[in-house]
């Protein structure tokens, strides 16, 4: 008895520092122990409450831990973090955000994996996961809690609208190329008559699962010619692909782009690897906007542009709100650096580093339905 009142008065004394410290990690770490039990029900709030309560940087540690691809994201989580603070709850749907621990099992019942998961927020509208009542029924403190949180919400993308359905866009010309190889390679096996111009419903090939069973069971039973055909196929199928998303990663590029055109970035048909980067400033301050995308891509963005040899760096805004030529060298201050290249006392352009130094491009574009907001887009390419 007495050693089990020494360890309270511990708790005690533990948790009474924590709180003259403003430590809130180590205080719920202190109370989860003695009132696991009950913190769920301490600690209900909406998620807007809850994401106001904390600071991205505090969340930061907990992120890191769930997905390994996180690490190089984190500038994109950074700046979804802070679009939810910034939005308005909308309606709930009548669901909460239910935090708990799974245990997947075997068929003998022997645990092979143990994970936190969040119910109801994964693919749902911001809006909607912004009102939902938080319940951490895991014994985790809310900062673990609201990481999960943010890791689910962000699942399908790092912007508002990436959650929802769309109907699939129009294939360009080497999308609907690759599209209908796959369908005459698709009618060797499924013994349909193959038509010389096959709609899009068509393209998306449609069986019954009796008919998928029938054809797997004809491919599964193909001689070697036949599979020397179709991995020649397969290989022209791949190569005309990555064609399409070349092609659509240009149609993509602001239409309103008043210093440029298609055949600008013709190039990238001749790479072999292109990464696309995103920023966007998801600040309410329109004199902070640049330097929010300066400071997040200082902080959370490690990508070694030096080893791509070029990069284009597209700069959007509202025709209502341009960006100055402060704003500009703010930007660049923040962007060059990652190729190599520095800014002079005189505004310009210099190599400060001996790696390689590849070619950049810095172009604009008026894009009216970013608001007072800021998008950088970094095309790296070798």
């Amino acid at each position: 008895m007495d050693f089990t009142i020494f360890l309270l008065s511990q708790k005690a004394v533990d948790l009474l520092s924590f709180l003259l410290l403003g430590d809130i990690y180590h205080i719920e770490t202190c109370l989860l122990p003695l009132f696991g039990n009950l913190m769920p029900y301490l600690r209900r709030m909406i998620l807007k409450e809850l994401i106001q309560k904390y600071e991205f940087d505090d969340i930061v540690p907990d992120l890191l831990t769930i997905d390994e691809p996180v690490q190089d994201n984190l500038y994109a989580f950074k700046e979804a973090f802070d679009e939810l603070r910034r939005m308005a709850p909308g309606n709930d749907g009548g669901k909460q955000i239910v935090v708990s621990e799974e245990i997947e099992t075997d068929d003998d019942g022997n645990e092979t994996e143990r994970y936190l998961h969040a119910t109801n927020c994964e693919g749902d509208f911001w809006e909607a996961s912004l009102a939902k009542e938080v319940v951490i029924q895991a014994e985790v403190t809310e900062i673990r809690a609201l990481a999960q949180i943010l890791w689910h919400v962000t699942f399908y993308g790092f912007m508002p609208g990436d959650e929802e359905y769309r109907p699939d866009t129009q294939k360009n010309k080497y999308e609907r190329m690759a599209a209908i190889l796959e369908y005459h390679q698709f009618c060797n096996y499924a013994r349909i008559k193959r038509k010389k111009n096959p709609t899009d419903w068509d393209l998306l090939c449609p069986l019954s699962m009796e008919k998928w069973d029938i054809y797997h069971a004809r491919e599964a039973h193909r001689n070697r010619a036949k599979r020397m055909r179709d991995a020649r196929q397969n290989r022209q199928i791949a190569n005309i692909e990555h064609l399409g998303r070349i092609q659509r990663l240009i149609d993509s590029i602001d239409a309103t782009d008043r210093h440029t055109n298609d055949a600008d970035y013709n190039y990238l048909f001749e790479q072999r690897e292109i990464r696309d980067y995103l920023f966007y400033s998801r600040t309410t301050a329109l004199e902070t906007r640049a330097q929010y995308i300066a400071d997040n891509i200082t902080k959370y963005f490690h990508e070694d542009l030096t080893q791509y040899a070029f990069n284009d760096i597209i700069l959007s805004f509202s025709d209502g709100y341009k960006v100055s030529k402060e704003e500009l060298k703010t930007l660049c201050g923040a962007i060059f650096p990652l190729m190599g290249r520095c800014l002079n006392a005189d505004g310009r352009t210099i190599v400060c580093s001996n790696l390689n130094t590849p070619q950049f491009r810095v172009k604009y574009a008026i894009h009216n339905s970013l608001g007072h907001d800021i998008r950088i887009r970094i095309i790296s390419s070798r």
